[in-house]
């Protein structure tokens, strides 16, 4: 009788042919598609410029904006490799990560609660080319977060409140590695408290790749850095005007990318704030002198799409690497015996969904329960080769990976 053999946490070597690179980009595309739902089409040039590999995004409003980014912006012509995670309606607006499939794959993923939004996690790990079910890969733990808007003290408090949640999560996981931290953290000034959490809090620390620190509000000696407002006027779509003159948008990392310990390196000099050429402060991005940091349509793209720019960076992924994979948050546990997958929690799922795909990502079998923390599904008739189960709850993702021999 075939049997499939679990996969967990195998600390096995695999060879990359070849240093790879990955690009990341966290981008607020302004309350998409309730803004104005025609904006995919808008923000197709961007996406066809950057080329990323990771993209995460904050101030979505449905799940039908996700599928639209994913089907007009992202693969579109001969690309069709872009996948997204699974869209979980939270309070306010949402987050959502989209993946070059062709290089990575979706391990997990994971809302964080706080007092106004959830802070997104998504665990994705390096899918090598020759990769099999006895290896294990880079891992890279992303996160997407929208922190309180506006000035005062009550509000500055609440996005360090928040701020606070995420590093306690943080602090919680074990063997947590090459952690990136994108979003909208509508922070004023490097002495605002939230910034200073997420950098030094917790005992995972967290760096600011360009190390720019200063009051960054209405301040030109800060121009080049600047990501919002891109407009300097209103455009009807509830975008914040007056043009560049706040820092509000980040992406920082812990030392894991910064010393490329876990096989994956920070390409030096990579963060960019796309469409800010320093010369436009209290300016929109396309107003005069030219802006010649990108090509016209994609200024001009960056100027109706939302008030804020997108921030980028880049990163090499090792020549040789090996890892252990991620402990779970949930303490779940999935084996597979005899053509069946057998799946435990340590608290009961009101909500689970398990899939089956092949390694060409074609689903196979989908099952749903309520009220479970144990199923146990039949998969037969499978053909040798190395398979993925997706484990699916309100607020998490797990995949499991198993070969049938």
């Amino acid at each position: 009788m075939r049997g499939l053999l679990l996969i967990t946490t195998l600390c096995c070597f695999i060879q990359i042919s070849a240093q790879d690179t990955i690009t990341v980009m966290s981008y607020n595309v302004l309350n998409y598609p309730l803004s104005n739902a025609s904006k995919s089409d808008t923000l197709k040039p961007i996406i066809q410029h950057v080329n990323p590999d990771i993209f995460m995004i904050t101030e979505l409003t449905s799940s039908s904006g996700a599928t639209t980014i994913l089907n007009d912006a992202l693969n579109i012509g001969s690309v069709s490799s872009y996948q997204k995670a699974t869209y979980f309606n939270g309070p306010d607006t949402d987050n959502m990560l989209f993946y070059n499939s062709d290089k990575l794959v979706l391990y997990s993923q994971y809302e964080i609660a706080t007092s106004l939004r959830n802070i997104s996690e998504y665990v994705l790990y390096y899918d090598a080319p020759n990769i099999t079910a006895q290896s294990d890969t880079v891992f890279i733990h992303c996160y997407m977060a929208h922190l309180k808007a506006s000035t005062g003290a009550s509000n500055e408090q609440q996005r360090n409140q928040e701020a606070v949640a995420l590093k306690n999560y943080l602090d919680s996981k074990n063997n947590i590695e090459n952690v990136i931290l994108g979003g909208d953290f509508n922070v004023y000034s490097s002495s605002e408290a939230a910034y200073n959490t997420i950098l030094n809090g917790g005992n995972v620390k967290l760096l600011d790749p360009i190390n720019t620190p200063g009051a960054w509000n209405n301040n030109s000696s800060f121009a080049s850095v600047h990501t919002q407002s891109t407009r300097s006027g209103s455009l009807g779509d509830g975008g914040s005007f007056g043009g560049m003159d706040d820092r509000f948008d980040f992406i920082f990392f812990n030392n894991d990318l910064q010393n490329g310990t876990k096989g994956l390196t920070y390409v030096p000099n990579s963060y960019t704030a796309l469409g800010n050429d320093g010369n436009h402060f209290n300016k929109s991005i396309n107003a005069s002198p030219t802006n010649l940091s990108a090509p016209n349509n994609v200024i001009d793209a960056l100027y109706y799409m939302s008030d804020h720019l997108p921030v980028l960076i880049k990163a090499y992924v090792a020549a040789n690497v090996g890892v252990k994979e991620p402990d779970t948050k949930s303490k779940w546990q999935g084996y597979f015996a005899n053509n069946q997958f057998y799946f435990k929690s340590n608290e009961t799922e009101n909500y689970l969904i398990v899939k089956a795909y092949d390694l060409l990502g074609k689903l196979i079998k989908t099952e749903r329960f309520t009220g479970v923390n144990k199923v146990q599904i039949q998969l037969n008739n499978l053909k040798p080769s190395l398979y993925f189960i997706k484990v699916t709850t309100k607020n998490q993702q797990e995949s499991f990976r198993a070969l049938v021999k």
